[in-house]
């Protein structure tokens, strides 16, 4: 189908701002034009975007569903216990509940501009409900199901009671055969389905991986040109416990088995070393920035002044509900232009609108493999786009659409949504979910996940205390 839109406002992932119409055939743009273009006979829908900015559709390039039906759980906690509680209601989840945590999640990053997420799913049983939602919701995904054999006790070297040690050695986890054969069995059932769903690998984190599974995930990867996504360097203690268990630390461990290249995209790199960050641009990594999750941890602030610029590759988050505030990238945007002109007195390192728009769009388009063409506004590019009413408060007076968007804006100009040229939101209403039943079913769900993530929680309580004792030790030694 054609699509003809004009009398748009047209802003570009560049910060080009210009009055103009577009084309669409099918899922692609098929011409850009300042100005008007022809009304043809054979366009099937025309639309008059008057006092409407038309916008990219936006990238969060680090999210995890699992967290949307985790709201209200423990967020006060430092990273290292926090992942204690995590674990203990996320691994409670029926394949329903996550179904539902996918679905609740799409629905908030729609309605807010966000036509695709990159997914670091913890939960390798329920792939495929997810999936399935994900089908239902039109989005794009980019699914990265975490790779881990390493539990953070043993890493970090908590101190336990043998019982507790026990009980955590006996959990079942997946070897590094079992996941070979699942990721195979996910790559031929799901990878590249429809032109909206991407299989990537997703090592949970390097410290998080014997040498094992990361040659595994060099190997799939090779083999089937897929993505990696991963955490990296999220906290001190990681830095600390990492010195202490590999020979080049964490960053050291990633490098050693091959994986740093324009494929590898990874989330937060709170804490680098100079060479670190050289090593990462210098290969073309992705650093995914999330100011809002490593606030509400504690984490620190990452270097992404480094990567400002226009050969490094640099993205944003939102990552999980409840170590996070909203999966809505224009607060996360904002939270990251603001955050790191706190502690900064060279103004002229500060991060401008310009900058973290490019991290939303083309930024986040660059973790996906076919990333040229998301994430912008040109011919040839997906029909992935944002319609926003220019006649609200957040743009008006309308000067500078690049710093309104990224300070005034907060998703409630959010109008209609278009992926792959197929309306997702029109006129204010989602099309392919019916959101209030999904609320609903979400409520209805709450006290059977409540109840059924209670012993598990008790447990988290059991071993807070020890892990606590090891964060405390750790935040006691230097790392420079």
């Amino acid at each position: 189908m054609k699509k003809l839109i004009h009398n748009a406002t047209i802003v570009d992932s560049s910060s080009k701002v210009f009055e103009g119409s577009l084309l669409i055939d099918g899922d692609k743009i098929k011409e850009v034009r300042a100005g008007s273009l022809p009304i043809d006979s054979d366009i099937d829908e025309t639309i008059d975007a008057s006092g409407r900015i038309v916008i990219p559709g936006m990238v969060n390039a680090h999210y995890h569903s699992y967290s949307n039906v985790l709201k209200g759980t423990t967020n006060n906690l430092p990273l290292e216990i926090w992942s204690l509680y995590t674990v203990a209601y996320g691994h409670s989840l029926t394949e329903e509940e996550l179904e539902l945590a996918v679905l609740l999640g799409a629905i908030e990053m729609i309605k807010n501009g966000t036509t695709a997420c990159i997914d670091h799913y913890p939960h390798l049983v329920g792939s495929n409900a997810a999936l399935k939602a994900y089908e239902k919701t039109g989005m794009r995904i980019g699914f990265a199901p975490m790779m881990h054999d390493v539990p953070d006790h043993h890493f970090l070297n908590v101190k336990l009671p043998n019982y507790f040690k026990k009980k955590l050695d006996d959990a079942p986890r997946k070897s590094v055969g079992e996941v070979d054969d699942y990721y195979r069995g996910l790559i031929e059932a799901w990878h590249n389905k429809n032109g909206n769903i991407e299989i990537m690998l997703g090592p949970n984190a390097p410290q998080r991986c014997s040498s094992d599974m990361l040659n595994l995930c060099r190997e799939l990867s090779e083999e089937f040109g897929l993505a990696v996504h991963t955490h990296l360097l999220e906290t001190k203690g990681q830095l600390i416990s990492g010195v202490e268990t590999f020979p080049d630390g964490i960053f050291g461990h990633l490098k050693e088995h091959g994986l740093l290249s324009e494929k590898l995209s990874v989330a937060h790199a709170v804490i680098l070393k100079n060479n670190e960050i050289e090593l990462l641009r210098g290969h073309g990594v992705t650093v995914v920035h999330n100011p809002a999750s490593n606030m509400t941890l504690g984490s620190g602030k990452a270097p992404i002044h480094h990567f400002l610029n226009e050969t490094s590759k640099l993205a944003i988050g939102t990552d999980a509900s409840n170590c996070g505030t909203q999966h809505n990238l224009f607060e996360a945007m904002r939270l990251a232009a603001m955050w790191h002109r706190v502690d900064e007195p060279d103004y002229q390192k500060w991060p401008q609108s310009v900058d973290v728009w490019r991290m939303a769009t083309a930024g986040g388009a660059g973790v996906f493999s076919n990333d040229s063409v998301l994430g912008r506004i040109t011919e040839g590019a997906a029909a992935d786009l944002v319609f926003l009413k220019a006649t609200g408060t957040s743009f008006t007076p309308l000067q500078d659409p690049v710093t309104q968007l990224v300070f005034q804006e907060n998703g409630r100009s959010v109008d209609s949504v278009m992926v792959a040229g197929e309306w997702v939101m029109k006129d204010g209403s989602l099309t392919t979910l019916n959101e209030r039943e999904i609320l609903e079913e979400v409520r209805e769900r709450t006290e059977h996940l409540m109840s059924h993530s209670k012993q598990q929680v008790e447990l988290a309580d059991q071993l807070a205390p020890y892990f606590k004792q090891r964060y405390d030790e750790l935040q006691r030694e230097n790392y420079n």
